[in-house]
């Protein structure tokens, strides 16, 4: 071989490398041998990977179990993995790593919607506190006007100090 030639590639690498960068557009690997997908699948992000175990017959956990351990990690972190595997191993039972993956970020969708209830929950209460706040704050020479309007602040400040201090002192008792 000459100095400066390459070898040129085996049409299966070449098959391989167009596989590899095309994995958006593959839906299934029935039929592929397991030792070309371990070359092939460890490629794919997530949703690759998902979608072709879904439309795929054959059992690819031999291939994909590995992956979806790695994305577990990658999601839920380096010490939850490893709680995961010491639990499994206490117990003896065998999951698939792609089930607890989907059963973790369920459980962690279900968190965020109950945080979610939550904080909408305090937000509404806050805001009922701060209506009930401005309605009932200041009554000022028979108009209701509130603290935060133009017309307020016009006036004179220190006409209204002990109002506001009245106002302030009824809103704490309120909420104590």
């Amino acid at each position: 071989m000459e100095y400066g030639r390459r070898k040129p590639i085996s049409l299966l690498e070449l098959c391989i490398r167009t596989t590899m960068d095309n994995l958006r557009y593959v839906d299934n690997v029935d039929g592929v041998e397991m030792d070309l997908l371990q070359r092939i699948l460890p490629h794919c992000k997530m949703e690759d990977l998902t979608r072709i175990e879904n439309n795929t017959e054959m059992d690819l956990t031999p291939v994909t179990d590995k992956l979806w351990k790695l994305f577990y990690t990658r999601q839920f972190g380096e010490e939850n993995a490893n709680q995961v595997v010491k639990r499994m191993s206490m117990s003896g039972a065998r999951y698939k790593w792609k089930d607890l993956f989907d059963a973790k970020t369920k459980k962690q969708k279900e968190y965020e919607e109950k945080m979610g209830q939550r904080l909408a929950k305090k937000y509404e209460a806050a805001k009922a506190g701060k209506k009930h706040f401005l309605a009932g704050c200041l009554q000022i020479s028979g108009k209701n006007e509130s603290c935060y309007s133009k017309e307020y602040y016009s006036k004179d400040i220190s006409a209204h100090k002990d109002e506001l201090k009245s106002c302030t002192a009824n809103e704490d008792n309120d909420y104590s």
